[in-house]
């Protein structure tokens, strides 16, 4: 899922200047039970969203990692990051971090619709700061 995922957007990548990596584990790891639609559409929304607040020759990162209970899929840029203080309304229907952007392409529906998928999933979402600047939404789901 997260291979295909990165085949679709490395070209829409590459159009807007990205440098945009996946990282996966070397190990082999179970099948997600997971709507393989869903969680795309998800990831849809957390790359478009990078694409439009990560500047030109920005860095994108989909990566997957596992822990004993949960399989880890995270998305982590190099873009202006979101303030603590907005890091759970992000995930608010029509909620955008920026009021002074003008883009009519982002509406504030996406984060709240993926919060949602990943809720019906029994999994969680969140958004934390990458390491040397940016954002990262990880997203958990059960193993089981």
């Amino acid at each position: 899922l997260l291979l295909d995922t990165y085949e679709k957007y490395e070209p829409l990548m590459q159009d807007h200047h990205m440098k945009f990596f996946i990282e996966l584990p070397e190990e082999e790891i179970p099948s997600c039970p997971c709507d393989p639609e869903r969680i795309s559409q998800v990831l849809g929304i957390l790359l478009d969203n990078a694409i439009s607040y990560v500047p030109e020759n920005g860095k994108i990162i989909l990566s997957l990692s596992q822990t004993e209970t949960h399989f880890l899929i995270r998305v982590k840029d190099n873009g202006p990051g979101i303030p603590d203080s907005a890091k759970t309304s992000v995930f608010r229907r029509f909620y955008r971090a920026d009021s002074a952007r003008n883009n009519r392409q982002h509406f504030g529906l996406g984060l709240c619709i993926a919060y949602e998928i990943i809720s019906l999933h029994k999994g969680t979402i969140s958004v934390l700061d990458t390491p040397g600047g940016g954002s990262t939404f990880q997203i958990s789901l059960p193993l089981a």
